[in-house]
């Protein structure tokens, strides 16, 4: 399994909580304006804050309680800035002035459409706040919606001023958008870069040991939730006599192997598999939904690979060699730890028996 792929669902999860902390927000605010209009008697303005108030919150749990993620599908953030700028619509007529009117319109649509990555959504956040307040704003300038103000006198706008404002909040809003989500994808690749640096291993180019125990983290939550619990797979590897290998040919050529090393590692497990860099010669991988059965025939692949290889020192030919210790994670009960702690238990056997050789759980008493 990828570092990208295992990392995005970590970033997946954190965006997940912010836009719930933006849902409940929502479902706040709307009942604390629709509490406002019912004071100041406008009816029908309550029965359109009602609505907006029960489609919040079921959005709320449905994303709660993992019936509807969001991000995952293509509709999943028009739906809710919908009704959120048909709500502002409805909230800036309650205003009854053309400025406060716009400028609501024209806030709401910038915030909507700069919480994503997707440029069709902020056009469309743009378009469509400037259909609705512009709409609004005819309506309410051809006497068929009446003036409403909970603020200040009602000021009926102009057939100027609606144009106007409606070209300026579409145009201005789709500008700073624009600017918004180039800025936005700057950083958003910074912060990407940076987290493959802090979870790669820079020699090899395989994950390290945190991101290593990130992504182990998911897998579990993953086996837990699943409705057919599956065995989890831990192969521990040590290259054999590496220590002589750097005192007699060099720091060089010792991380030369251990490069090589790591590319048997990539071109032998599948996408879902998580190969990491355990500390110095030492190196972890994770298979999931993988028996013990299935992970032996990994680690022999892998064992026979690595030996087969012959690295070119001048005029000789080096040939490496490494030990394999494998435990299974069945019971969800067990603790990652101590699962780990039985590989490298076995790891000690394999290297007790003579090394390049593959122990598990299952002969380790043989």
């Amino acid at each position: 399994m990828t570092l990208n792929h295992k990392s995005s669902e970590a970033k997946t999860k954190s965006r997940s909580e912010k836009f719930q902390t933006a849902n409940l927000a929502r479902c706040i605010y709307t009942l604390a304006m629709v509490i406002i209009f019912y004071i100041f008697q406008q009816p029908w303005i309550v029965f359109v804050g009602s609505i907006h108030l029960v489609f919040s919150i079921s959005w709320f749990l449905l994303i709660e309680y993992d019936i509807l993620i969001e991000k995952e599908l293509w509709w999943s953030g028009y739906v809710p800035a919908t009704f959120d700028l048909i709500w502002l619509t409805v909230l800036a007529y309650g205003t009854g002035h053309i400025t406060s009117f716009f400028i609501l319109g024209y806030l709401g649509s910038i915030a909507l459409s700069s919480m994503t990555l997707d440029r069709n959504y902020g056009k469309y956040n743009a378009f469509l706040a400037t259909v609705l307040f512009s709409g609004m704003g005819f309506l309410v300038y051809y006497e068929i919606l009446p003036l409403v103000n909970i603020m200040m006198p009602p000021v009926k706008p102009t057939l100027l001023s609606v144009i106007i404002s409606s070209i300026l909040l579409g145009g201005s809003a789709f500008m700073v958008n624009k600017i918004v989500s180039r800025l936005f994808y700057s950083l958003t690749d910074v912060n990407q870069k940076l987290l493959a640096i802090a979870m790669t291993d820079p020699l090899t180019g395989i994950s390290n040991r945190r991101s290593f125990l990130s992504n182990l983290e998911i897998e579990i939550a993953r086996q837990q939730r699943s409705h057919s619990p599956y065995p989890i797979s831990f192969l521990l590897f040590d290259l054999d006599h590496f220590k002589t290998i750097n005192d007699t040919y060099g720091h060089e050529i010792g991380d030369l192997v251990l490069i090589e090393f790591a590319s048997v590692l990539k071109n032998s497990l599948r996408k879902q598999d998580f190969p990491s860099r355990w500390g110095g010669e030492e190196f972890l991988v994770m298979l999931p939904n993988t028996d013990i059965d299935g992970a032996i025939i990994v680690a022999e692949k892998i064992r026979t690979t690595f030996h087969s290889l012959a690295i070119n020192i001048k005029d000789k030919q080096l040939q490496s060699s490494a030990s394999v210790g494998i435990s299974v994670l069945e019971n969800q009960d067990d603790l990652p730890e101590t699962i780990i702690q039985k590989a490298d238990q076995c790891l000690y056997e394999a290297k007790r028996r003579g090394r390049n050789q593959v122990v598990s759980e299952k002969n380790l008493k043989q």
